[in-house]
């Protein structure tokens, strides 16, 4: 199987739970603030996706772990990365200490699962960083093993 193809399915079929997620809550709960950002996800199309496996990850994860509508949208625009459990948890190593990692895109850093989608559409890829800024790599903490990209 082409390994392209299959993250492009996982990369749409996250898209297509975003859509229904938010087209759902937009519907039942009108004027929120959410239909924005339904929008954005409808005019943007999936460029504003995270290309990373582990953001693509935690989005799904978030997605599927909520049994209702209003519960996922909740959880996807409260939770920090440090709430997440600990096989989505992105963690780097620091010197000796396990840190969570942070999201950045541009010379923005972010600690909020809502924040690995380009809301923006800046085009720009986003990455795991320490909370300074500098690139690390993921740890999976399980295996204690760097992920490959």
């Amino acid at each position: 199987m082409n390994i392209k193809k299959l993250f492009e399915a996982v990369n749409l079929t996250v898209y297509k739970g975003l859509l229904r997620t938010f087209g759902d809550y937009k519907s039942s709960v009108p004027c929120t603030g959410v239909d924005k950002l339904f929008d954005i996800l409808v005019k943007n199309g999936a460029s504003i996706m995270p290309k990373d496996k582990l953001a693509l990850g935690i989005l799904n994860y978030i997605l599927g772990s909520e049994k209702n509508t209003p519960a996922a949208v909740h959880a996807l625009l409260n939770t920090r990365f440090a709430g997440l459990p600990i096989e989505f948890k992105p963690v780097i190593k620091t010197g000796r200490k396990y840190e969570v990692a942070m999201w950045t895109r541009g010379k923005t850093i972010y600690d909020r699962v809502k924040d690995l989608i380009d809301w923006e559409n800046t085009k720009q890829a986003g990455g795991w960083t320490d909370i300074d800024g500098n690139k690390s790599e993921i740890i999976d903490i399980q295996n204690n093993t760097v992920e490959k990209k």
